[in-house]
Formats: C-alpha cells, structure tokens, sequence
C-alpha cells in the first residue's frame, strides 16, 4: 500500500487536489498502476487550509457557521467556524481572520496588524454555547503576541472555553529563534522594525506573564505563547490531525509514504507536516519521499531525517512564475517527460556494460513489462521490438573493457547511461516538455541540467525503467553472442560472461582475452592465492 498525505501548495493547491495530482503521476508510470493500493490522506498541520481538511475529516458531524468580526487591520469581516459534537466544539482556522494571504504586499507591517479579530471570535463562540475550541493558528500576518486577542477575550472568559491549539511550528517567543526574527521578515518587517517589535513582544510577555520560553509560543507572532496563558494545550498540528484520522497506524501498514508541502526548508522539519510524517517513518522503517514545489534544504540535512528521496519542481522548471502557473500539471506528470535510465552487465568479467534510455508515451503498458532480471529470454526478446517501435524516444549505449578498468565500473555504467540519455534526446527533438530522468539502483550523476533521480529496484517499479532494462539487457546479449563465436571457449553465448564455473575454468586453462576486465577478480580467491 502507498500512503499520500499530503499538505497543501499555498497559493496553488489544496491538499486534496495534491494528492489526487500525486496518485494520477503514480498510476501512470508505474508497473501495475491502475491496481495498486493507494491511500489518500490529506492533511495540515495547523496553517492554511486546515479547516477544510477538518471539514472533510469530520463529515457530516460538522457544519460550517458565519461570524461577524476584524481582520488583522481592523476591517470588518465575516469568517466560518466549524461546529461538531452536537455544537459544543468548535474549530477555528486564525489564518481565514488575520492572515497573512488576506493581505497585499503593501498592507503587511506587523507593527500595525493585530489579533483582535481572533479574540472577537472567541467570545462568538461562547455566544454559540461552545465549551471547546480548537484553533489552528499557522499562517497570521500579526506579531502581537496576542495582545489584541487577550483584550477582545479578556481573562474572565478564559475559563469558559476549554482550549486546544494546533500549531506548525516549535519556536520560542523571544530570541534569534523566535516569533519576530524567525517570521517578522515575510510579515513585512525590516531589521529596524524588527528590533522595536522584539522589544515591544518582551515588554507585553512581562505585563501578561506570557512563558517565552516554551515550545511554540512564537507560532503566529506569539499567539501560541498568549494561547497557552490563557490555559490552552499547544499541540504539533500534525499530530492534532493524524490523531483523528488514524495516521500512525496508516504509516505503519503502509509499503511507501509520500508527503508533500509547497515549500520544503528548515521550517519544514521543525513541527510542520513533513516532520511528523518522518518521525512516525523513522519509527516504523518505511520509505519516504518528499514531493515540494521548491527545496532550500541540503540532502544532508534531509537523509538525516530519515527521507529517502525529495523530487521539486522547481529542479524541472527553475522559473519560479513558470514553475508556481505549471505545478499542478508538473505534479500529475501531464507536462513531464519521464527518462527511464538503467544499465545491463556491471557483474560480468569480460565484455562492454551497457545502458538504455526510454521515453514511453502516455498510457503506454504491456502485461509483460517488468524487470527485465523477472523474465525470461523469449519474453525480452518479445518486449524489444515492442518497446523499440512504440516509444516516443530510446537510446541504447556501451563502455568497453578497457574504459571499465580505466574509470572502474560505477563510473562506466554511469558513462553509459550518460551516453544512453543523449542518443534518446537527439532522437527525441525539438520537445519543449519538462524532462525527468530516473536511474536504478542508488547512484546516478545529473546529466546536461536535466533533473534526474534513483530509485532502487525501479526496473520493477516504473514502465520506463523498466523498458529501460529490457533494451540494456537484450542490446548486451546480442552482443555478447556476437563475441562468443570469437572466443567459443568461455561460453558467453550461454554465461554472458558473468563469473560461472565454466567461464573461470577457461580463465584458468586458456587465460583472459582481450575482453575481459583485468581490473575485476577473473578467479575465485582461492585461485588467486595460488
């Protein structure tokens, strides 16, 4: 089973339409698509969109209510609770009041905007009969350290609503890590207005007796910090919403987990969704990939967490503007040329290793196709002209013996591959299409600005790599057959060279010839030793 739980694209995507785009690139690439077992399960940890991922979590349990109240300069608004249990709870999302996509460019200064708004909500709900509240409060144009909300929803009222906040990141109130240095930058603040505001939250945290020293007391300009004074338990927002729908034990069942977030940075691994869903991966050792529209993190820095593999967008389209009006189409694989890359005879002791490249065309499939090392001779030899005839572009090339043992192996078959890549290219044309290429196994070197990736065992994953397989191995046996009418005695016609009793017993009778690689253990180790 392969579990998608996705966040959302600000700006671009919701989490649902995410994950449907996530399973539509899944099911096409690869072997079997259209019966494999995935899961959908969009979520948020806390920012944008959490309501409707509530909403969509809670069913027909919740209804949405209208209120009346301010945005984060004080203009009138009108914004939507979601009540639950019969109307006794409540979910708030802080962003659809004072956020921060609420607002241009030119209106965003945190020494102006304030949390009010989400205060004058507070007491709405009290009005509604609520007795509990849970809001999520990633996503907030103000830094107030939620001065304006303590004076909406004085200390009074604090007792008539039992609280819980989902927040999306662990930073303190105070500090070079803290609510103002850490955000007060996108909120609009310049390093002038950034040191008054820090002096301005220390002053108010003294006067309220806000903790600045808790975790996630910096969320959305230190509402979190106010919000926790006020007797609410703060809580990671993933963890909020997995808790709901099951995640852990998702993750656990799961084969693969794929999350995805629009931009994947430092922030990512401290609370936000990919955080969590690493976490919970790393707990019960499952791959995970992260799928993002732009990546500003060290691969590193991400292995370290445990991912396996990130794919951005932004390395197949480096225009930003071009890369945020195509995402969508980029992530379901609609505006993407898929390279399957992979490479025959690394292991045998004589004669060339060879690779292919291949572009299949859109919805191509073959009961047959899988790792070509799965089939037998007749079934590659059936796939070949197939594959040959149907793809939009292949490309088949070799490095020989002596390069093999000048550059070692590795190296060699990544030559191969390189070489493989430019035939299918200058086959290929003119194409304006974004292009991706993906190489078995677990080393790979970028070739010609392309954005490329491994994946392990992807001959037995994905199509492409799959008929990639297939060409390298058949274009190798062919030729191998072709050098054994040379060389009959060491029965590469039937060993293809690879390290069999009867190919080292010529080795050891008749000695190496000149296809064989010297740099390579021609005998066993015993032999060797005599």
């Amino acid at each position: 089973m392969i579990l998608i739980v996705p966040d959302k694209f600000k700006g671009s995507m919701t989490a649902s339409e995410v994950a449907d785009r996530i399973e539509t690139a899944i099911r096409g690439f690869h072997i079997g698509g259209e019966s494999l077992d995935i899961v959908k399960l969009p979520l948020a940890d806390g920012g944008d969109g959490s309501l409707e991922v509530m909403e969509r979590v809670l069913g027909k349990e919740a209804r949405r209510v209208s209120v009346d109240t301010f945005d984060s300069l004080m203009r009138p608004l009108k914004t939507d609770v979601l009540l639950y249990d019969g109307g006794r709870s409540a979910f708030v999302e802080m962003a659809s009041i004072c956020g921060l996509a609420q607002l241009s460019p030119s209106e965003r200064n945190p020494e102006k905007t304030t949390t009010y708004g989400l205060g004058v909500v507070m007491n709405e709900l009290v009005t509604l009969k609520c007795n509990k509240v849970v809001i999520c409060i990633g996503g907030s144009s103000t830094n107030d350290a939620g001065e304006g909300m303590m004076r909406a929803f004085p200390e009074e009222m604090w007792n008539r609503l039992q609280m819980e906040v989902a927040c999306d990141v662990r930073n303190p109130l105070l500090g070079p890590n803290g609510a103002t240095m850490v955000y007060g930058p996108q909120k609009g603040a310049d390093p002038q207005m950034l040191e008054r505001l820090e002096r301005r939250v220390e002053a108010f945290a003294r006067k309220a007796g806000l903790d600045t020293t808790i975790e996630g007391g910096g969320a959305a300009g230190g509402v979190g910090a106010a919000l926790h004074r006020m007797g609410a338990r703060l809580l990671p927002g993933w963890q909020l919403f997995g808790s709901m729908v099951g995640l852990e034990e998702k993750i656990k069942a799961a084969d693969a987990v794929i999350t995805a977030e629009g931009r994947f940075d430092s922030q990512s691994l401290c609370g936000k969704l990919p955080d969590g869903i690493s976490t919970l991966c790393r707990k019960y050792k499952k791959r995970l990939t992260v799928v993002c529209g732009q990546c500003s993190l060290r691969r590193e820095v991400w292995k370290k967490a445990g991912i396996d593999d990130v794919y951005s967008l932004r390395d197949i389209e480096p225009d930003l503007s071009k890369c945020f009006s195509s995402g969508p189409e980029m992530l379901s694989a609609e505006d993407v040329l898929l390279i399957g890359c992979d490479e025959a005879g690394r292991g045998p002791l004589a004669g060339p290793v060879y690779a292919a490249a291949v572009i299949l065309p859109e919805g191509f499939d073959h009961p047959y196709l899988n790792d070509s090392k799965k089939l037998n001779e007749m079934r590659r030899r059936q796939l070949r002209p197939i594959i040959e005839k149907e793809a939009l572009a292949w490309g088949v090339a070799s490095v020989g013996p002596q390069e093999i043992d000048r550059i070692n192996i590795l190296n060699a078959s990544i030559k191969a591959m390189h070489l493989a890549v430019e035939e299918c290219l200058a086959k290929l044309g003119d194409n304006s299409l974004h292009k991706v290429v993906i190489a078995d196994g677990n080393r790979f070197k970028p070739y010609g600005g392309i954005s490329s990736h491994t994946l392990v065992k992807g001959d037995g994953k994905l199509k492409a790599v799959a008929a990639a397989s297939i060409l390298a191995k058949t274009h190798r046996d062919e030729y191998m057959r072709c050098i054994a009418r040379e060389y009959p005695e060491y029965g590469w016609d039937r060993n293809m060279a690879y390290p069999t009793k009867d190919h080292r017993d010529a080795i050891r009778r008749l000695g190496p010839t000149k296809y064989h690689r010297l740099t390579f253990n021609l005998l066993d180790e015993t032999d060797n030793l005599l």
